[in-house]
């Protein structure tokens, strides 16, 4: 039986905080913004460096990712939360909503996909 989850792929352009040349600051910046919205964090693994981030958070029932280009003022973020897709949909939106507040996007792009379900 199939388990119901959801992903979201986050795409952050034109994003002006210095966060994303501050490897410790970028990190915590999306630690904070998965535990505000209610993720379990059970470790982290990657390589922050000034000019590219590729760091993975291991969750209770998920696990996220995030990348930078800061040349290019580019973050990608994807979450992948086991659960009801109405349940954790309002926790995916915090997530896209305090990243791109506090990396100060001008243009976001935010598709969810509802995974796990059996053809209808």
């Amino acid at each position: 039986m199939p388990v119901p989850s959801i992903h979201l792929l986050l795409d952050l352009y034109d994003c002006r905080s210095p966060a994303l040349r501050n490897a410790g600051v970028l990190d915590q910046i999306f630690a904070d913004a998965l535990q505000l919205a209610g993720f379990e964090m059970l470790d982290r693994s990657g390589g922050l460096t000034e000019r590219s981030t590729a760091q993975v958070y291991v969750l209770r029932q998920a696990h996220a990712a995030l990348h930078t280009m800061p040349d290019e003022g580019y973050v990608a973020a994807d979450v992948f939360a086991v659960g009801d897709a109405g349940a954790v949909r309002p926790l995916l939106e915090i997530v896209r909503g305090y990243l791109a507040q506090k990396l100060m996007a001008r243009s976001v792009q935010a598709r969810l996909i509802e995974r796990g379900l059996e053809a209808r």
